[in-house]
């Protein structure tokens, strides 16, 4: 018998393995949404498209509309992609059979949320980077390199607490409510979370209604790290994020674990 045949995979050689399975399934995450018009074209697409009309074309020179803009559009730029790529991609998924036959097949768990978490961070980035070339040659806003860096980290971290909720949405609601749902939901978190229009120009009610919205705190985050505002909450707002991302986290495993019966 050939010794070679009865070698015990090591700890490395595991690694290795897993490591493929990751980057099939994110390659794969990838390309399906590259191929699919109606998710790639808007999710590019539209951050570009208002930031350029909202704080460029009707911006009043000196006014620092782009600067305060880039900050809460770079967290629209990660809303979009979490709320597509999980809650209607998630959706499509169970509906078709195919989530079911991951949950069932030897790939690991992980593997599927990962490969979603994945392309939607390489969607958002894609976006960002648009969105700061924008910024910097189109609307003249200037930073400071720190300040680039810890709003870019501010942003991409956005997509975390958005694809667990995206997730929740994927797991629990049938395809054509997810659909629904996952609209409401990117236009409602969008404008009462302060992300087109400052919050500051809302009525009283609405500025009350923004404090329990996780776009609100991202936003504020954004706004702090970029120098255009600091409430001097930033702990706080910090922590609201992760307390949301916690509890939809818990809600994914619960529905996901049901799913898998």
């Amino acid at each position: 018998m050939n010794t070679a045949s009865l070698a015990v995979p090591t700890h490395a050689t595991r690694a290795r393995a897993a490591y493929g399975i990751y980057l099939r399934e994110t390659r794969a995450a990838l390309l399906r949404a590259w191929r699919t018009p109606a998710f790639a074209v808007p999710t590019l697409i539209l951050p570009w498209a208002f930031y350029a009309l909202f704080a460029i074309v009707l911006a009043p020179p000196g006014s620092g509309t782009a600067g305060y803009a880039l900050a809460t559009y770079g967290i629209f730029a990660a809303l979009g992609p979490c709320l597509s790529g999980f809650g209607i991609g998630v959706a499509a998924d169970r509906d078709l059979g195919i989530l079911r036959l991951k949950q069932v097949s030897p790939l690991p768990p992980a593997a599927f949320l990962i490969a979603r978490l994945g392309a939607s961070l390489v969607f958002t980035a894609v976006v960002l980077v648009g969105l700061y070339a924008l910024a910097a040659w189109g609307a003249g806003v200037e930073l400071p390199r720190r300040a680039w860096l810890a709003l870019a980290g501010v942003h991409l971290s956005a997509v975390a607490p958005f694809c667990l909720l995206g997730l929740c949405i994927g797991l629990r609601a049938p395809g054509s409510a997810a659909v629904a749902l996952s609209n409401v939901l990117f236009l409602a978190l969008s404008v009462l979370g302060g992300l087109w229009i400052p919050l500051f120009l809302f009525p009283a009610w609405m500025q009350r209604l923004a404090v329990a919205l996780p776009t609100s705190h991202l936003a504020a985050l954004a706004l702090a790290a970029a120098g255009r505002g600091d409430d001097g909450h930033a702990l706080g707002h910090a922590a609201f994020v992760a307390a949301f991302a916690l509890g939809c986290a818990v809600l994914a495993r619960r529905f996901w674990s049901r799913g898998a019966r």
